[in-house]
């Protein structure tokens, strides 16, 4: 029997079930008893040094100190004998003993960072020479971090205690990139306390201080932000640091707070520049960054654009420096404009923004003087109009953000002119704006595009220019009825939309011939005068052969029924009272027998003869 042929290479090949791997033994299962008795000696040596100085001074600490160098020594022989526990557990004790004694006590022992500092460069270089055992590097650093306990008591505060607290968080990130995997974590953890320190005191002392020392915090406090951002992609710290986008984005927070803090000098152009530097932050970012990059650096450069507008923005609304808030807004529309130009996959991000920021510029520019309500409602419009064109090369399920800051544009023009009482002005936008949005129904329209989105453009103009049409009645004054029936009828027949060309005639074309023609036949009836009747009359013909022509039967019926009714309303108006009464009952009888002729009912069947 042959065996069936092998696919052509490359092929997956077999199945191969997948190995769970071993579960990591128990504590008790990978500790060995020589481990014990080392781990219990470092912990009595540990503890006689730390109670020994307190009962004898410095004689003591001099012996701990020597007791230091003899368990340092034993480290280092036990490394050439390759006892790797008794090794660490030798240093761990060196380390512990030589601690205790730099961090208590008096001068020239204990006092100040010197000892700490000494004795980290002790613990270096044994770490030069015995790189094996992990006690030497985490010694190096809780000496440093002694030291710099030690510091605090000697530096004033405000800007050198900020540089020190900023300058051991530095410190602590950089050892946490570049020590081990075990060790990394438990520097990490002892540097938090340090990062909070720093960036607390780094934005008070940014915000509050004068000239250089202002700048120098706010420098080493975006610095230390910065440095968050490659802790963030050390695999041996990553449990610690919660989801993806978190220090990335705190990072951002803190750089954005600083530089924000360090430009709130209330001067003329600092606010301005801190938010422009932040929407240009932001959308360079946006624009520019690929890859693993824009994943890292995106997040940071949003949060910090985002902190340092809206810091700017509140300062200025707060003094209501309005335009100083018009310039910030407008400056913080080209970039987002220039994103929008160069990369097309970002226009749905870009466009709102910009045309937000821009929409935001011309309503304030009332309040500052810079525009008038008019002009500030042409540019709304304006702007609205842009909105359309740029969503036109948007897919369907992005281009929203972008109708919303348009209709949001189209609706404060007509706030800003309605408050201005600028009637006039407000009917020419009514108008406008009813072409602009029947013109974007027709461009989905031609796409074929069914979705809800090509009703409701259609339906909008034509509210727009039904209400462009009796804001001109009233403004005019008149009392004719079509002045106010057109206008409703047009408006209804222009939310229909395509469907006025194939869609059934009924929905599309009857509500709005009938709101045109009902009004006017009744009007023509009951009102004197002679020529409204002949006018209607030639509109119900116009509309008949209309409705002939292009074989669509609402127009034809409505001509039809208003030509009849308006002949029979005039007739009966001029007609005597009892041969009125006569013609509407002939009228009523005509109507009643065709109808039971047409669905008879029991009695109507019968046969005069049969009939009892």
């Amino acid at each position: 029997m042959t065996s069936a042929p092998v696919p052509p290479l490359p092929y997956p090949g077999p199945a191969v079930p997948a190995v769970d791997p071993a579960p990591l033994p128990s504590l008790p299962a990978r500790i060995r008893p020589p481990q014990v008795l080392l781990s219990v000696g470092v912990v009595l040596l540990v503890a006689v040094a730390l109670a020994g100085p307190s009962l004898a001074g410095d004689v003591a600490r001099i012996g701990v100190l020597l007791v230091a160098g003899v368990a340092g020594c034993a480290s280092a022989w036990a490394a050439r004998a390759g006892l790797r526990d008794t090794e660490e557990a030798c240093a761990a004790a060196a380390a512990a003993l030589a601690l205790t004694s730099a961090a208590t006590g008096d001068p020239p022992l204990g006092g100040g960072p010197l000892p700490a500092l000494v004795l980290a460069g002790v613990l270096v270089s044994l770490r030069v020479l015995l790189p094996c055992p992990l006690s030497w590097p985490l010694g190096t650093w809780a000496a440093l971090q002694v030291a710099a306990l030690r510091s605090l008591e000697l530096v004033s505060a405000g800007v050198p205690r900020t540089v020190l607290l900023l300058t051991v968080a530095l410190t602590g990130l950089a050892v946490t990139l570049l020590t081990r995997r075990a060790l990394a974590r438990v520097v990490l953890l002892t540097t938090a306390p340090w990062l909070l320190a720093g960036v607390v005191g780094g934005l008070l002392t940014a915000a509050t201080a004068e000239g250089p020392a202002r700048w120098l915090s706010a420098g080493l406090t975006v610095a230390t932000a910065a440095a968050l951002l490659p802790v963030r992609l050390d695999r041996a710290v990553e449990p610690l640091l919660g989801p993806p986008r978190l220090v990335p984005v705190v990072a951002g927070v803190v750089a954005g707070s600083a530089v924000g803090a360090a430009l709130s000098t209330g001067g003329p152009v600092s606010l301005p520049l801190a938010g422009w530097l932040g929407v240009l932050l932001a959308s360079t970012a946006a624009a520019l960054l690929t890859g693993w990059r824009r994943g890292l650096l995106l997040p940071a450069a949003s949060a910090a654009g985002i902190v340092l507008v809206v810091l700017a923005v509140a300062q200025l609304v707060a003094a209501a420096r309005w335009p100083a808030l018009v310039t910030l807004l407008v400056l913080s529309a080209l970039p987002a404009a220039g994103v929008a130009a160069v990369r097309r996959d970002e226009r749905p991000d870009a466009v709102p923004a910009a045309g937000g920021c821009l929409a935001a510029a011309a309503l304030l520019s009332v309040p500052a003087g810079l525009l008038s309500p008019g002009a500030s409602a042409a540019v709304l419009t304006g702007l609205f109009a842009v909105t359309l064109a740029a969503r036109r090369g948007m897919a369907a399920d992005l281009r929203a953000p972008t109708g919303t800051v348009g209709a949001v544009c189209a609706g404060a023009a007509l706030v800003v002119l309605a408050l201005d009482a600028a009637w006039g002005q407000l009917t020419l936008h009514l108008a406008v704006q009813g072409l602009l949005s029947c013109g974007w129904g027709a461009v989905l329209a031609r796409g074929r595009d069914d979705s809800p989105e090509t009703a409701a453009a259609w339906r909008t103009g034509a509210a727009e220019l039904g209400a462009a049409g009796w804001t001109a009645a009233a403004l005019a004054g008149t009392t004719l009825v079509e002045a106010w029936s057109l206008p409703a009828a047009a408006a209804l027949l222009v939310a229909a939309g395509p469907r006025l060309l194939d869609g059934p005639s009924w929905p599309a074309w009857g509500p709005g011939l009938v709101a045109a023609a009902a009004p006017s036949t009744v009007a023509a009836v009951l009102q004197p005068g002679a020529l409204r009747p002949v006018l209607v009359l030639l509109a119900a013909a116009a509309v008949m052969a209309l409705g002939a022509r292009t074989s669509v039967r609402a127009p034809l019926l409505t001509g039809a029924v208003t030509a009849v009714t308006l002949t029979a309303g005039l007739v009966v108006e001029a007609l005597p009272l009892p041969l009125a009464g006569a013609l509407v009952v002939g009228t009523g009888l005509l109507a009643l027998g065709a109808r039971h002729e047409l669905r008879p009912i029991a009695g109507f069947g019968a046969r005069l003869a049969e009939m009892r």
